[in-house]
């Protein structure tokens, strides 16, 4: 069994909206709705966010020790060998 994601929306009227993909091949399928919770992802992100934040500060201040030390280069994007 193969999945296709279809991302959309039920507008006010309680309709669902969505962009119809071209060429599916014929058979049965099974249709699944499920609402996304944005204000709940988000409320997660903060969550685990906050947790990390002594993490990041350590982080940080070690990539400042690297950059006095002189243990770091400036970045240049156009002369990057893995930009693509």
């Amino acid at each position: 069994m193969s999945a296709i994601e279809i991302l959309g929306r039920v507008n006010e009227e309680g309709r669902l909206e969505f962009e119809q993909p071209v060429h599916l091949p014929p058979g049965d399928v099974r249709i699944i709705i499920e609402s996304l919770d944005i204000e709940a992802d988000e409320a997660l992100w903060d969550k685990q966010f906050a947790k990390s934040q002594d993490a990041l500060k350590r982080m940080a201040l070690k990539a400042i020790e690297e950059d006095e030390a002189g243990l770091t280069e400036d970045f240049d994007p156009d002369n990057d060998p893995d930009a693509v």
